[in-house]
């Protein structure tokens, strides 16, 4: 449901990237949850031997809580690719920004004063 009031809102130009976005959240959950079923199969093969009394309701939370970290890493992965698209389209970064459109005038250095400082103490 939420998704599909994150694609009705989107115009036409944001379409594709609220598309990119959702499926890199659907995506990294998913893999998250696989993660999430490795780690606890290694746990149990190792220690498997054990005489541990786990309900399952924790056993069910500790998988769980590796699907919305792989979500939010997949937002991160579609927002990343979405800003390095934009830093390949822009190469020239030396020049100067602003929005004047004067002409560039070289202005001569300034004049600096004879110190007036003594090499001799000033009494006190």
């Amino acid at each position: 449901m939420l998704f599909k009031m994150i694609l009705d809102n989107a115009s036409d130009d944001e379409r594709h990237i609220a598309q990119g976005f959702l499926r890199h959240i659907v995506a990294g959950f998913t893999i998250g949850l696989i993660f999430g079923g490795a780690m606890f199969g290694a746990l149990f093969l190792t220690l498997g031997n054990l005489d541990m009394n786990i309900p399952i309701l924790f056993i069910l939370a500790m998988l769980l809580q590796f699907g919305p970290i792989g979500g939010l890493i997949g937002a991160g992965v579609h927002v990343t690719r979405i800003a390095d698209r934009g830093e390949k389209a822009r190469d020239d970064d030396d020049e100067p920004r602003g929005g004047t459109r004067a002409p560039v005038t070289k202005v001569a250095a300034p004049r600096q004063k004879a110190s007036t400082a003594s090499p001799v103490p000033s009494p006190a």
